[in-house]
């Protein structure tokens, strides 16, 4: 199905929002394998479950409780559950992403900082997270916002599972799908895995 053309419309009028948005996210060094940057993980997981408050979903920030990373125990960062639509006539997907990042710096071979979105000669956006995971998850933001400003119904019923150790081996994962599988999971689910491979 093609996207109507006043969504597309749309979307080139809010570039210059989009753009700020993901440039915004991508300054939060959310890196779920550094204990001295998990504060930043718990900032992402804030920051974004507030954007999905905003375009109308329902959300939950999930406690996952603690973990022990380099003899220190942490607190795992909260993961963000969310849904929007409950209309048993229609089919129900859910989208799985994930908004922490793997640790970037220049002496990794960055030619500009990774914590600032960087626009390249030929258009390109370079950020750590710009494709891995944060644009995507931003994507869909979009089309959300969309949806919520000009009150157009969503074809599907949509729930999120947003969580911020990716990076580092989705410690938490298996406990929260156990533990809200009641809740979020049931009702014959399509499930959507956000990917960033398109994008590079």
């Amino acid at each position: 199905m093609p996207a109507p053309s006043e969504f597309l419309s749309w979307v080139d009028a809010s570039k210059d929002a989009f753009i700020a948005r993901l440039s915004h996210a991508v300054s939060i060094p959310s890196i779920s394998g550094d204990p001295a940057y998990r504060p930043h993980v718990q900032e992402m997981s804030d920051w974004l479950n507030a954007e999905l408050t905003k375009v109308g979903v329902e959300t939950k920030q999930v406690d996952l409780g603690n973990h022990v990373m380099d003899g220190q125990t942490l607190p795992l960062p909260n993961a963000i559950l969310g849904k929007t639509g409950n209309d048993s006539s229609k089919k129900t997907v859910l989208i799985y992403g994930h908004f922490d990042v793997q640790s970037a710096a220049l002496t990794d071979g960055w030619a500009s900082e990774p914590f600032v979105l960087t626009t390249l000669p030929d258009g390109r956006l370079v950020g750590r997270g710009s494709s891995d995971d944060k644009g995507p998850v931003l994507g869909w933001l979009a089309v959300l916002q969309w949806h919520h400003e000009t009150q157009t119904p969503l074809p599907v019923n949509l729930r999120f599972c947003f969580e911020g150790m990716e990076e580092n081996g989705s410690e938490g994962l298996d406990e929260l799908v156990e533990g809200e599988g009641g809740l979020v999971w049931r009702g014959g689910l399509y499930v959507y895995r956000v990917y960033s491979f398109f994008l590079r």
